[in-house]
């Protein structure tokens, strides 16, 4: 693969100005604004006469009730719904994959991105004019952006320094002057406003065999459908997110290249490289293992680093490499993120202090509590979010890990990876997830995350002949203690909330 090919690869800037040192992308006109999008992203546009609506896409969207309709035929469904931002938003509701949708009006520019902002959206506004773009270094090809001492402060940091896979909270980036679009909202471009359009209504609790039977089916379909448009590649791990997509892929799995990537500390013992060799023979697929432990070419590294200011060249950077001519690429990757925002991340048993205070979210990842910007950030987000939390009955923990931690840290990661391989997310899905959060924690907690167990057995029953995540007996032990510990508290928890009627939360 040529090295000018893996510049800004499947990104995509948005200018009033047009580009001539991106000349060679795709490019459209619409209103007043130039798309550009690399050779390698989808672009597609329509317009309707009877709303006179444009409609633009970078990316793809897929319907699983529809799974024979093309990202044409989705962007023609849309605009027949006119400029109704409720009506378009809850029709997103329905729809999978990983795009930046820009509606276009004689009046207005309004931009949405897919559910978990996985496709991401960085903007600003340079004498005047607005930009929008995949990531800020992009927009050096139309104005100047230096790093600053926001980039600066934040490589000095000790959170930085120390974690390999560090990140920043969505909405923000490291260039004062340059913001990002949060997860469940849209992007007015005359007024660079962000607009939460989702939750809007209470999500309300199911019955559970519904929610099995449902949300298997509904996994399934968005299987099915991702497989009708692309030949697709599976990434199978001995953890469950990986375990409920090759459930929800028995009809099709004759069809998908599934694979191991080996990296950091892994080797032959590891249960990450064991278990999926082992389920895979069992069940009668071919597994194979991608080794991303080689050096990085020095050429690699100075494009990697051009494409994100955030760029983790010494870890998803060395994967990636590993990657570059290994993976097939003509396959799209499905990856089981955004799974765990209905597994209770961050309050692993079910159960959590009830969260009264902003700090209490920069406390998560530890280190943000030192970085000024960052701590501003969570703020702001935390003042808004809390009461629609509240009026949703969606936990605030759960909404922190999908705006956030999928809609930066996962998003980030498939930023950065973009430079191998285009990415699939099925659980990237607003219905999805609302059937899922709807059961109690209890179902879809640690340790027995009994909900997808029983999915799997709805699905695909021979998934479980090998274990998820087993421990050393030690682990084993420690983790037996911790979860009796947690049932106790569980247990009284449950009584306080019984006995005081304070609607899930401790005196």
């Amino acid at each position: 693969m040529a090295d000018s090919n893996l510049l800004f690869r499947r990104q995509f800037l948005l200018t009033p100005d047009a580009c001539s040192s991106l000349s060679h992308w795709q490019h459209i006109h619409v209103g007043i604004f130039h798309i550009y999008a690399h050779p390698d992203v989808q672009l597609s546009t329509v317009t309707s006469a009877d709303t006179n609506v444009t409609l633009s896409l970078v990316g793809y969207i897929i319907d699983p009730n529809f799974p024979e309709r093309s990202n044409t035929d989705v962007l023609n469904t849309i605009a027949s719904l006119g400029d109704s931002v409720e009506n378009i938003s809850d029709y997103l509701c329905a729809l999978s994959g990983r795009f930046v949708l820009i509606l276009t009006t004689a009046k207005e520019t309004l931009l949405f991105h897919d559910p978990c902002g996985l496709r991401t959206v960085y903007y600003t506004k340079y004498e005047g004019k607005v930009f929008v773009g995949s990531q800020p270094y992009i927009f050096k090809q139309v104005m100047p952006l230096k790093d600053g001492e926001l980039f600066s402060s934040f490589f000095r940091s000790s959170y930085a320094k120390r974690n390999i896979e560090y990140w920043i909270p969505s909405g923000c980036s490291l260039f004062e002057e340059v913001h990002h679009l949060i997860p469940n909202h849209y992007l007015r471009l005359s007024t660079l406003e962000q607009i939460r359009y989702w939750p809007k209504r209470i999500l309300l609790q199911k019955r559970v065999d519904e929610v099995i039977t449902d949300a298997s089916d509904l996994l399934k379909k968005l299987m099915i459908a991702a497989n009708n448009r692309f030949k697709l590649a599976l990434p199978v791990t001995a953890g469950w997110d990986s375990r409920i997509l090759l459930s929800a892929s028995k009809s099709i799995s004759r069809e998908i290249y599934f694979y191991t990537l080996q990296y950091r500390n892994l080797n032959s013992r590891s249960s990450d490289i064991k278990i999926p060799a082992e389920l895979l023979r069992s069940l009668g697929l071919r597994h194979n293992l991608i080794d991303c432990r080689k050096t990085i070419s020095d050429e690699f590294i100075e494009i990697y680093r051009r494409n994100s200011p955030l760029a983790h060249i010494e870890d998803w950077g060395k994967i990636a490499y590993g990657m570059i001519d290994k993976y097939p690429q003509d396959r799209v990757a499905i990856k089981g993120n955004c799974s765990e925002i209905a597994r209770s991340f961050y309050y692993k048993y079910g159960f959590h202090r009830p969260i009264i205070s902003p700090d209490q979210i920069v406390a998560l990842v530890n280190g943000w509590q030192t970085i000024p910007f960052v701590r501003d950030q969570i703020f702001t987000w935390y003042n808004q979010a809390i009461e629609v939390a509240a009026e949703t009955n969606m936990d605030i923990l759960d909404l922190f890990y999908w705006e956030h931690r999928m809609g930066s840290w996962q998003a980030q990661s498939q930023l950065e990876w973009d430079i191998v391989q285009e990415a699939y997310t099925p659980f990237n899905h607003r219905g999805l997830l609302e059937l899922m959060l709807g059961v109690s924690t209890n179902l879809r907690s640690a340790p027995n995350y009994s909900l997808y167990k029983m999915m799997f057995k709805l699905l695909w029953p021979e998934v479980m002949k090998q274990p998820i995540n087993p421990t050393t007996t030690m682990n084993r032990l420690r983790k037996i203690l911790k979860h009796g510990i947690y049932e106790i508290a569980r247990r009284v928890y449950a009584y306080a909330v019984r006995k005081n009627g304070n609607n899930g939360k401790w005196q």
